[in-house]
């Protein structure tokens, strides 16, 4: 079973209780990890914060690894669609750009764990397991920049580059300004960092106005 199946180890004819109670769990174990991270979440803390016995997890899932690429599966399946629902869009190339970077910060901002637990990736903190799904949706994104730059829309560079760019700085941003600048972030104010993201992104491939600046991937003050 692929490590990103929407429902674990529940048959597709579970009862609403159960579903309920394997959301609660992932829920509560995307919290911990993104706090302690894989090796240090310890499931017998997460069944007391469900309000289930330790021996009751295992009903939802195999092990601590399993309830790991659950937290992920979630994050996936997520992204997916709010991916697919904007390149599916009849909007024009500059909107779903702009329509993809404001998804992409919102998610962040309403799920701050999934930045923590991917920082912590690359640290090596995960189990033995690997999947290659993350890739593949950095690959959906990648492939609409690259389709738009063929067709004239978005300027000549790596596209792969900036989707990691951007993944990178809007993890910065929920993590690590409050630190470096704590005056100029406030962790609510997520239309701020839209602003900083889009008008990035939108000088660097030159998009509509965008295009006249002197410095494309400088953003104002």
């Amino acid at each position: 079973m692929s490590p990103f199946q929407p429902f674990g180890r529940l048959s597709t004819m579970a009862s609403s209780a159960e579903r309920g109670t394997r959301e609660r769990i992932i829920a509560v174990a995307e919290e911990s990890l993104g706090d302690r991270g894989y090796h240090g979440t310890r499931l017998h803390v997460i069944a007391e914060r469900v309000g289930i016995q330790k021996a009751s997890l295992f009903h939802y899932f195999a092990s601590k690894a399993d309830l790991y690429h659950a937290v992920l599966g979630e994050g996936v399946v997520e992204s997916e669609q709010a991916i697919r629902r904007v390149l599916e869009s009849k909007a024009s190339p500059a909107e779903k750009l702009r329509a993809l970077l404001e998804s992409y910060v919102d998610m962040v901002a309403t799920h701050p764990a999934r930045t923590k637990i991917l920082l912590r990736q690359s640290l090596g903190d995960v189990p033995n397991e690997s999947t290659a799904e993350p890739e593949r949706l950095l690959g959906l994104v990648a492939g609409f920049v690259s389709d738009g730059q063929k067709a004239g829309v978005f300027a000549p560079l790596d596209p792969l580059a900036l989707a990691l760019g951007v993944i990178g700085m809007v993890a910065f941003f929920f993590t690590s300004t409050t630190v470096l600048a704590p005056g100029w972030h406030d962790a609510t104010d997520t239309e701020r960092i839209k602003r900083h993201v889009v008008e990035m992104v939108e000088r660097c491939l030159k998009v509509g106005d965008r295009a006249k600046a002197d410095r494309p991937c400088a953003v104002r003050a």
